[in-house]
Parts: C-alpha cells; structure tokens; sequence
C-alpha cells in the first residue's frame, strides 16, 4: 500500500538523530547515560539521560517522554513482576494506559491512551469481550517498557485467552517496524533506522510478535491526540 510519511516522521526522524548523537557520545567515554534496569532505586534500563535531554525533547515534541516520572498503578491494579506492566483486574470497566505500559479491561471496558502524538498504541480484542493495551513510545520512559518489550508483554497478557481481533493506531508515520524488535536506546553505534511510516510492515511485525494471523491485525494512523478503545 502507499503511504507518505507524515510531518510527525520528520520529527521523529530529528529525535533519532539526536539519539544516535548521545548514544555516541556515550560509547567515546562521554558521561551521563544510565543503563541499569527501573527497580526501587530509580535507575533505568537503555533510557538516554544527559544533559543534552532537553535538546531530544524539543526535536521530538514531547518532553514529558524523557523526564524522571514514574507513576504508581492505579488502584486495583496488580503488577505481573516484570517492569512496566500492570494488570487490571478482569473486572476494570475503563483504564488510560500511558507510555510503556500494558493493562486491560473486562467485558465491554474502554482502554484510553492520551497523548498519542509520537507512539503507537496496541489493542487486542478478545473474544469475551474484554480488551489488552500496550502503549509503545519511541523512547523508552523510565521505569516502564521500551518499545521492543511491549507486544512480549502484550502477548504474555493475554496468554491462551480467544482474540478476535488486534488494532493497531497512532503516528504511523513516526515508526519503522523495526522498532518493535529492537528499541531505538539500543543502538549505540549510530546505526538506528529511520522512521518509514510503513503501515503493511508495522501489521506483519506486530503480527509475527504477537503470534496471530496478519488478517487479525489492522493498522491505522490517526491524528495527534487522545485514543479510545
């Protein structure tokens, strides 16, 4: 399918380069970059930290992603062990799920994902009726999942349980497929790709983590903003 590559790519492009440039710094010795995984301690796992943060932030439009917060799970949440996920309980009728993280709802819940101006948000139906959300953001926010650890998440939610169907929304044209199987704190030798905004592959990609059939999943780019579901 044709596709163009939205404003929100240029943008994005611009963070990965201002990415790169620190992640290089950093393999020359230079300073500032933790890489220790969130625990009680507040250290993060592959989440650039410098002083040059700011310089990221305004490329990619959204500093709130590069900022030190980590906040705790609402109530009646219960964390599954692993870091950046949270399980609602089956009985939830409506949760927001923010950056790098992973809930769900019961039958006839709604999942609310604000501020989708640079990610790509996940949902997968099942057949009861209850629903399974991740939220990827380009950069990892601490002590949450980066963007190659939310469909193991996603998939690990949901377990045996039916699925009818999988959507999959938000700034397409910020993504490369590529970002779902290794997140862009990763690499360190300047290598990251470019955003493509390639719709077809982000639906393979997904597909393949997730473990489901490519005519489960759909794939649709939508405005900058608060997404339902």
């Amino acid at each position: 399918m044709g596709f163009v590559v939205s404003e929100r790519a240029g943008k994005a492009g611009l963070a990965v380069g201002a990415a790169l440039l620190l992640a290089a710094c950093a393999a020359g010795g230079g300073g500032g970059v933790s890489t220790g995984r969130a625990g009680s301690g507040g250290a993060t796992h592959g989440t650039v930290r410098t002083d040059a943060a700011d310089s990221v932030a305004v490329a990619f439009g959204t500093a709130s992603d590069l900022t030190d917060r980590v906040p705790g799970p609402p109530a009646g949440a219960v964390p599954d062990g692993t870091p950046g996920a949270v399980r609602q309980a089956s009985t939830a009728t409506g949760v927001s799920i923010t950056e790098g993280e992973v809930r769900e709802v019961g039958p006839h819940g709604t999942i609310t994902y604000p501020a989708v101006t640079s990610c790509l948000v996940v949902t997968v139906y099942l057949r009861d009726g209850g629903k399974v959300g991740g939220h990827a953001s380009l950069f990892q926010v601490p002590g949450k999942y980066s963007s190659d650890e939310i469909l193991p998440a996603v998939a690990r939610a949901v377990g045996r349980r039916p699925v009818k169907a999988v959507d999959v929304s938000g700034a397409v044209g910020a993504w490369n497929p590529s970002y779902f199987e290794k997140a862009i704190e990763r690499y360190t030798d300047g290598s990251a790709p470019e955003p493509t905004g390639d719709a077809q592959r982000i639906g393979d990609v997904v597909a393949r983590l997730l473990g489901r059939p490519r005519t489960a999943v759909t794939v649709r780019d939508l405005p900058d903003g608060d997404i339902t579901r």
